[in-house]
């Protein structure tokens, strides 16, 4: 449909409204006529104002229109502004440019429909804008759906949503007046590299063919095999680009293969051992389609944010498990993270790492008293002198016991005790906490257990996010410090067990994200949908809506075996 439209459009351009060359008049005042009767639903008020600005006379037909109406021709059917393939009235607008083409149109008719032409085109102009930056994720019903969740399944979602108003009309009304349609409609685009490599990649998995289907089989293949299903496997990631195009299609297992297998497992966070086993084939046998529905709904969250974020930046990316620090543009740094469990994820919102602390202690939170060490002191009374943990009341320390504390486990009072884990290396926040104080009391921090951070899904915390290289992200950041500290100096403050905040000149801002699909170095990621935020948001789509969401029974991995007492 797109190559027949602009011919139709270029043989329609070839001789412009033919004897209506002097009817411009004529076609002016069928536009303010319609403007009343065609035009309906929020768009309406911004179409009116649009013609307004050239005392309704048409902006896409005529000579002197030809080039921003192939603009915005092409544009409409442009995966870069429509990745969706919305219609936005695409054939109705090739009808018209048939009709008038053939001289199918009387001429006592052909001024009304060259300004209903004019019109769709301004109407579907809009319509792209208003795509562009608001997407059609009913983003309203997926906070519900959230807030839901902890009715259902006591699940609280957390997820700070920005939502974006129709742009400044002044450049919409500019670009539609004297062109520059493609320079409009990128600056519009949202975390605009972001969305521009997920539109790359949508690009390339639409065009895919048939994944080939690869038998199961309780003998991985590895390095030196021979069988057909090497065969199958390797046609397979030949698709998908993990193996060579020029490289040969036989039953070898060759380390050619064996090279393409460690990228495809790295790129969908499976064991990294080279070998296909199960858990591999499954994967490889899901449809292209699944990959495809990944990356729209992924394009879809890129309207909550702006076109880029600062200069330099902490970037949280919860479903693949790693933070980046970006600074120019550049990305300094990359290290795993442990994050929120199911049942407990970690929020998503934007704030400014203002201080660090070094031998941080550890206040428990009111909701994990409730939730967790009430009942764990039920079982371990020792618990608290195991771990290092003093009571207070006030700033008087005291001896708790359990009669004090069972009244609060289900009661909505506030435990009226301190919980205070202090200084050591079995402190749950390790020997340094990254603060950007916030309502959900959660951050970024060292870990007492780093062997979580070595597993393959790190859902093991209460909120806050456990980082696997402390001390490099701190040496960035002391560099934005108020006062000069060397290693050296840290390990000297670390030997006292006492807590010292270092304080920065400058925050850095910190943003915790949800993007399950990503392209960095080249190649493509899928990471699991491990909160269900994807599945939410694709039931929460225009032409898709489901007005409730249900978590499945069956998850990656078991909510009951994720669960772990007293993670902060």
């Amino acid at each position: 449909m797109r190559l027949l439209l602009l011919l139709l459009f270029l043989l329609f351009m070839q001789n412009p409204l033919q004897a209506q060359a002097l009817s411009i008049e004529n076609i002016s005042a069928n536009i303010q006529s319609s403007l009343h009767t065609h035009l309906k639903g929020q768009n309406k008020a911004i179409v009116k104002n649009l013609y307004a600005q050239t005392g309704n006379k048409p902006l896409w037909v005529g000579k002197q229109n030809e080039k921003k109406m192939s603009q915005l021709v092409r544009a409409l059917n442009d995966p870069l502004f429509n990745y969706k393939n919305k219609s936005f009235d695409q054939k109705s607008i090739k009808r018209l440019f048939f009709l008038l083409d053939n001289g199918e149109i009387s001429t006592a008719k052909q001024a009304s429909v060259y300004a209903r032409l004019d019109l769709m085109l301004s109407n579907s102009f809009v319509r792209l804008v208003r795509f562009i930056v608001q997407g059609d994720v009913d983003w309203k019903l997926v906070q519900k759906k959230f807030k839901a969740l902890k009715e259902s399944d006591d699940v609280k979602v957390n997820w700070e949503m920005s939502f974006k108003s129709f742009p400044d009309q002044k450049q919409l009304n500019s670009a539609s007046v004297n062109g520059n349609i493609y320079g409009y409609l990128s600056s519009l685009l949202p975390m605009e590299e972001r969305y521009r490599k997920l539109v790359t990649l949508l690009k390339n998995y639409r065009v895919m063919d048939k994944f080939p289907k690869i038998k199961y089989s309780n003998t991985p293949l590895k390095l030196g095999n021979s069988s057909s299903r090497v065969k199958e496997v390797k046609k397979r990631l030949q698709i998908s680009g993990d193996y060579p195009k020029n490289a040969s299609i036989n039953s070898k297992f060759d380390e050619t293969l064996e090279r393409a297998v460690i990228t495809y497992q790295k790129r969908y966070l499976l064991k990294v051992d080279g070998k296909v086993d199960k858990t591999m084939t499954y994967y490889l046998n899901q449809p292209a389609k699944k990959n495809i529905q990944a990356i729209i709904t992924n394009l879809d969250k890129t309207k909550l944010y702006p076109k880029h974020f600062e200069n330099e930046h902490v970037e949280v990316n919860i479903p693949d498990f790693n933070l980046r620090y970006y600074r120019n543009g550049s990305k300094i740094m990359k290290m795993g993270i442990v994050i929120g469990r199911l049942d407990r994820p970690t929020p998503l919102f934007h704030d400014t790492i203002e201080y660090m602390v070094v031998n941080p202690t550890w206040t428990i939170p009111d909701n994990l008293i409730k939730r967790d060490l009430i009942h764990v002191l039920r079982d371990n009374p020792m618990y608290l002198e195991e771990n290092n943990i003093h009571v207070f009341s006030g700033k008087k320390e005291i001896q708790v016991t359990q009669d004090m504390l069972d009244p609060y486990e289900k009661s909505e009072k506030r435990v009226p005790y301190r919980f205070v884990q202090f200084p050591g290396d079995n402190n749950a926040l390790g020997r340094i906490k990254f603060m950007f104080p916030n309502k959900y009391a959660v951050y970024l921090h060292d870990t007492d257990n780093k062997t979580l951070l070595t597993r393959r899904y790190k859902l093991y915390s209460s909120g806050c996010m456990r980082v696997d290289k402390p001390f490099e992200l701190m040496d960035i950041l002391l560099e934005n410090s108020k006062k000069s500290y060397s290693r050296s100096d840290i390990e000297k403050i670390i030997e006292t067990n006492k807590p010292k905040t270092i304080s920065l000149r400058r925050s850095v801002p910190v943003h915790m994200l949800y993007f399950t699909v990503y392209e960095e170095d080249g190649l493509a990621y899928f990471k699991n949908d491990v909160y269900l935020y994807d599945k939410i948001i694709e039931e929460s789509v225009a032409g898709n809506k489901k007005a409730t969401f249900s978590i499945p029974k069956n998850r990656m991995i078991s909510v009951k075996k994720n669960a772990q007492p007293l993670s902060n």
